[in-house]
């Protein structure tokens, strides 16, 4: 593999630090880097069955086998690579009791978030319900505590403007949330970390088996680790860390990233170097010039300064907009006569803040009849119908599943939630030695159809792919009459059960794919590939494009009107502006738009509130062309209207 100098320096690191920090700015080939230090381990002699690698998505550790497959052909599979969760699974899994998850079920968000709502109702009083915080709330307190090895009244008092009474619910809250995991033998995303590391801090000798069990310990998008991943990198420091990553692209804070881990590397691990790659081989320079320029403005030193391997090229419009519905017509008309001159629709990506700012831009695109898929909405696994099936399945599995159980129960007729919970109460109350049939019958008698279905999913639990497929015959003339556009629907099950082929049993499948949702986009469900992309920039990591519109840069947005006055939040605010910039390879647009509420124009500058910081307000002119449209009547010039001035 041809690496530059940069990339070779830290690929062939042979030198006396046992870890190794890559800072690799955006587009710099930090992927190749990665592929580029297995390669060189494995010559040296290093056991390929001895390197792990930890990454972020599924789909990323399987873009570095196929690559590294090229060259290390079928021993590839021997190499250990997948996400944290997933790596921790796989561990507790072959020495459960080490960690206390014998039977234990991995559940989803969506399967949490009804858990903490049916606690919710059991411990607020009708009194303060309606102010107290909703389910998904009390979840991100719950989640974001225990990512960040906080005590949960520690981080609530720090953390949140609840008063002591409610911060004394939530805790009942959380407590009872744990113990019904407990009794439900469930695990949450959180639990898999969290678990993981209580199991190797209480046991060294378990941490230091793990660790010795490899040698080199790689790791990607290290800027977006947490506190319990951080432990867990620690605790198996006894291997070589070689981790990868950008701190000025560390943009999930609200998942309990730790910004610290990566820009305060070489403090907490003293036997360590540090490597810089800074050329650039996505954009045109025009497009870093903007980028650094944003990062050069900030209180923090990020020490690096990109410079682009292609040279010069188009420098980067900023277009100033009276309405989000001009913006969204203008970048809809543009793409269109683009389009007439032979451009492709996939050479361009629209980047968005969140899906809500999306919707108008959507609206102009279908207007105009042009193509698109949006990337950071709705999961294949988050779509209800699938949810259905996966709870059979879930239910057939583990039959204390409760949150599987009534949603599987309620997708038939006649049966609703006093009938579902009096079938679960039964199972739960039932001896373990008696059969789940047995109990529904009991319970649920003159229903074959019910029983018939788990115990079809019970017998096919070591072939996944058919136990699915199954799954849908059973139910889907339930689904039929539940869900408009069922063809459509149905299509989503196939896929499922397509994917479920790579799995040896059921339970695998269904762990694997609800730690690490594929979206309808990963899974290559649109036929068409000529569309263009909207995107919000949280889910754009990774992605590139010919042509880039950045959407909605304005006050209130850049940084996001709920950062401001709090310096870490908006500083991630400008590090999510970086990534936007930085998808771009030949072209970068950025637009922007009055709102009312915030903003008013006048000749195309801002007029913010006082004390109200907006990245891009002291933008050298030179760095962009500034263009402005839809001022007064006209789009560009002096309107004839004017000639009316003279009547008067």
């Amino acid at each position: 593999m041809k690496l530059n100098n940069e990339q070779t320096a830290a690929a062939h690191y042979q030198g006396d630090a046992k870890h190794l920090l890559i800072l690799a700015g955006a587009g710099t080939g930090k992927t190749r880097t990665i592929i580029g230090r297995v390669l060189y381990l494995v010559k040296q002699g290093t056991p390929i069955g001895r390197l792990l690698m930890l990454t972020f998505t599924r789909r990323a550790a399987k873009e570095m086998l196929v690559r590294l497959e090229k060259d290390l052909g079928p021993a590839t599979k021997n190499i250990t690579a997948g996400t944290f969760h997933h790596f921790c699974l796989q561990i507790m899994r072959r020495i459960p009791k080490s960690f206390g998850v014998e039977e234990r079920t991995v559940i989803d968000r969506d399967d949490s978030k009804s858990l903490v709502q049916l606690i919710r109702g059991e411990v607020v009083d009708k009194k303060h319900k309606k102010e107290f915080p909703k389910a998904a709330t009390l979840l991100n307190y719950l989640s974001y505590a225990k990512n960040c090895c906080l005590p949960l009244s520690e981080y609530l008092i720090h953390f949140t403007e609840l008063d002591e009474t409610f911060c004394t619910l939530v805790e009942t809250i959380g407590k009872r949330y744990e113990l019904r995991k407990s009794e439900r033998k469930y695990l949450d995303y959180d639990d898999i970390l969290h678990l993981f590391v209580k199991g190797i801090e209480k046991n060294p000798a378990l941490a230091e088996k793990i660790g010795g069990l490899y040698q080199h310990i790689l790791v990607d998008e290290m800027q977006d680790t947490n506190p319990l991943q951080w432990r867990i990198l620690q605790a198996l420091s006894n291997a070589h860390l070689f981790c990868v990553g950008d701190d000025a692209q560390s943009i999930y804070a609200f998942r309990g990233a730790d910004f610290r881990n990566i820009h305060s590397f070489s403090e907490r691990l003293p036997d360590s170097n540090v490597f810089k790659l800074e050329q650039n081989f996505r954009s045109t320079q025009e497009i870093l010039d903007i980028s650094n320029w944003l990062l050069k403005k900030s209180t923090i030193d990020y020490n690096k300064k990109l410079t682009a391997v292609r040279g010069k090229g188009i420098i980067p419009r900023l277009i100033d907009f009276e309405s989000k519905y001009d913006e969204a017509s203008w970048i809809a008309a543009d793409l269109l006569e683009r389009k007439e001159s032979d451009a492709q629709w996939s050479d361009h990506m629209i980047l968005v803040r969140s899906a809500w700012a999306a919707k108008t831009c959507e609206g102009a695109l279908i207007d105009a009849g042009i193509p698109y898929r949006f990337v950071g909405g709705t999961s294949l696994l988050e779509a209800a119908h699938v949810k259905d099936v996966l709870c059979l399945c879930r239910a057939a599995l583990n039959r204390t599943d409760e949150l599987a159980w009534i949603r599987y129960l309620k997708c038939w007729p006649r049966i609703g939630d006093a009938t579902a919970s009096k079938i679960v109460k039964a199972l739960l109350d039932a001896d373990p030695a008696e059969g789940i049939d047995d109990v529904l019958r009991q319970s649920i008698p003159k229903r074959e159809d019910i029983i018939d279905s788990v115990l079809a999913i019970q017998s096919l639990r070591n072939n996944p792919s058919s136990a699915i497929k199954k799954g849908l015959e059973m139910m889907e003339h339930n689904f039929m009459t539940r869900y408009d556009r069922w063809e459509s629907r149905a299509g989503d099950i196939r896929l499922l059960s397509d994917l479920a082929c790579r799995y040896k049993d059921l339970l695998g499948f269904v762990e694997a794919y609800t730690l690490d949702p594929v979206s309808n986009s990963e899974a290559e469900r649109i036929e068409e590939d000529d569309l263009v992309t909207v995107i919000t920039v949280h889910s754009s990591k990774g992605t590139e494009a010919p042509v880039c519109y950045c959407l909605g840069v304005q006050p209130g947005a850049y940084p996001h009107i709920r950062s401001l006055g709090d310096r870490d939040s908006e500083e991630e605010e400008r590090r999510v502006l970086y990534v936007a910039f930085t998808r771009a390879q030949n072209e970068l647009i950025v637009t922007r738009c009055g709102d009312e509420s915030r903003t008013l124009f006048h000749g195309g500058s801002y007029v913010q509130s006082e004390g109200e910081p907006y990245f891009l307000e002291y933008l050298p002119p030179d760095l962009v062309e500034h263009e402005q449209y839809g001022y007064g009547l006209a789009l560009g010039g002096s309107s004839v209207l004017d000639e009316l001035l003279d009547f008067e």
